[in-house]
């Protein structure tokens, strides 16, 4: 089983965020060039990686699930590839490939290593050392949560939450609301002819969640305040500007927000303006 599901639990449980990108239904959408760029701006050394392993993300990736850990990161891609050629790329490259298990130096303490997981599911490693794809191998022990239906979402490990001076400024005070929380998910996707961001939170208690729904709600009007007097978001960020927009409900235990995205401000905010 390679569902969406079975990819996330290959994911480690440890502190990061986990990503998800469906990268068939963002490259029908037209948003796989706003995240990712046009084909016309890609980079010689990676035509040149298209031409030695016959893989193109943007023809043959299906779906992407990514952990940024700490001192490691960690891909699943589900997709098309030849096996062979990616193995002798590396080799190519001063690679080893081992009982299926290829590895290349990648910059100066730096390893990348790849696992097949499958014909059609490849497992990706980068970290301090050349066997970090090994960590797709264990299962998660919890449940996994139903997955949004959005093309592109991420999971928050709590202890993600509890380090929010990592995140831009004007986010962190959203963060700090929603720590403790059992499963925290942020997801967007196309909404008539612009693009919608959500949140959805699930906490111990109804009590926890309505008071974490008055602090979000909080947070969002401090942000408005600030809007209002300096004619800008804190920083300039536009993100800040988008969290503006955040409406907040909660259903017993669970909060959900809501963002409308216009589709300009989500590329100025993919290409870091």
């Amino acid at each position: 089983d390679f569902s969406d599901a079975a990819l996330l639990a290959h994911l480690p449980e440890q502190e990061g965020a986990s990503v998800y990108l469906n990268i068939g239904a963002l490259r029908e959408s037209g948003l796989l060039d706003v995240i990712a760029g046009k084909r016309d701006e890609e980079e010689p050394e990676y035509q040149a990686f298209v031409r030695e392993t016959g893989f193109n993300y943007r023809d043959d990736l299906d779906a992407v699930l990514a952990h940024f850990g700490i001192d490691f990161n960690l891909f699943i891609l589900r997709g098309r590839f030849s096996w062979q050629q990616i193995g002798g790329h590396m080799r190519a490259s001063d690679g080893q490939c081992v009982n299926g298990v290829c590895w290349m130096q990648v910059g100066r303490g730096r390893y990348l290593s790849a696992l097949p997981l499958s014909a059609n599911v490849v497992a990706i490693g980068t970290g301090s050392h050349r066997n970090v794809v090994y960590s797709a191998l264990p299962l998660r022990t919890k449940a996994i949560p139903t997955l949004p239906a959005e093309p592109l979402w991420a999971e928050l490990s709590e202890d993600f939450l509890k380090n929010p001076s990592r995140l831009p400024e004007g986010t962190r005070s959203f963060a700090t609301a929603l720590q403790g929380a059992r499963s925290v998910f942020l997801s967007a996707g196309p909404n008539q002819g612009g693009l919608q961001a959500h949140l959805r939170a699930v906490f111990a208690t109804p009590q926890e969640a309505s008071e974490r729904k008055a602090m979000l709600e909080q947070a969002t009007a401090l942000l408005q305040k600030f809007f209002d007097r300096d004619r800008q978001t804190p920083g300039g960020s536009e993100l800040g500007r988008m969290l503006t927009t955040g409406k907040f409900e909660q259903n017993q235990d669970s909060l959900r927000g809501h963002w409308p995205v216009d589709r300009k401000l989500f590329e100025r905010i993919m290409k870091g303006n």
